[in-house]
């Protein structure tokens, strides 16, 4: 529970240490599933993706190991995973570890109610140029999400929320810039793509270069390089470098929106 306030407070250092105090408890040590189930989520995050997969071995090893069992509680885990698989391009083993998704789910709430699947999903869209495909995933407006199991997610949900309408053009940009900062309140990084989508919708640079700052700051390491490449110039090049550091694929700037006729 304390790792999972950290995330939705975007203290992804304090997340990172409430994480590996369960990672490292000794009744663990055979059930890699349940041991990595929130590095996994914190790594995706932060962008410590080589990290990310050394895990998701430990995780599909002790699941398997434990006879592939059905628990709602560790789907955000292989959704992750799918989702680094699939910023670096590699579509099969994202494909591999839906199945894995697909596989865990359990009877009762769906995963479209907590809304993590939406915000992971649209990550990749918005990384590939698909600012339209991304806003329609990310159909439900944040201030909708008000139950205990949504809460987690409606800050990082309304911040490719904003973002998502600023790039695909939507006819009330500004209204949902403003309905974004009030759900993204006291989470930094989600504060800071807010503030990004806005300096992208005004054409404010220093804008984005305060945004840069800020993710670099929260130790948010994908957001920090996806926003260096919106700056462009010297910039952009430094912020693909660290995209390829990670593995990624080069993500796709402008969005065919915003490209030149």
């Amino acid at each position: 529970m304390a790792a999972n306030c950290a995330i939705a407070a975007g203290d992804l250092p304090a997340a990172r240490r409430q994480a590996e105090r369960l990672r490292d408890l000794p009744f663990y040590r055979e059930q890699g599933h349940l041991a990595t189930r929130l590095m996994l989520v914190v790594t995706t995050l932060a962008g410590d993706w080589d990290e990310t997969i050394t895990l998701a071995e430990r995780f599909r090893e002790g699941w398997e190991r434990a006879g592939r069992p059905r628990a709602g509680n560790l789907r955000r885990a292989p959704h992750a995973v799918a989702t680094v698989h699939g910023l670096r391009g590699n579509d099969d083993g994202r494909a591999a570890w839906l199945d894995i998704v697909g596989t865990v789910e359990v009877p009762g709430r769906a995963p479209s109610e907590l809304h993590f699947g939406e915000y992971l999903d649209a990550l990749l869209l918005l990384h590939r140029g698909l600012a339209r495909p991304a806003a329609q995933v990310l159909d439900t407006p944040p201030d909708q999400l008000k139950e205990w199991y949504s809460g987690l997610w409606r800050p990082w949900y309304a911040a490719l929320w904003a973002e998502a309408a600023v790039l695909s053009g939507h006819e009330d940009v500004a209204g949902r810039i403003q309905r974004a900062r009030s759900a993204t309140a006291g989470n930094p990084i989600a504060v800071a793509i807010v503030d990004r989508a806005a300096a992208l919708h005004a054409g404010d640079h220093d804008g984005l270069s305060a945004a840069a700052a800020a993710l670099q700051h929260a130790g948010c390491r994908y957001q920090w390089a996806r926003t260096l490449v919106l700056i462009g110039g010297e910039q952009r090049v430094r912020g693909e470098a660290v995209l390829a550091s990670m593995g990624a694929t080069p993500t796709v700037w402008p969005p065919p929106l915003h490209r030149p006729a």
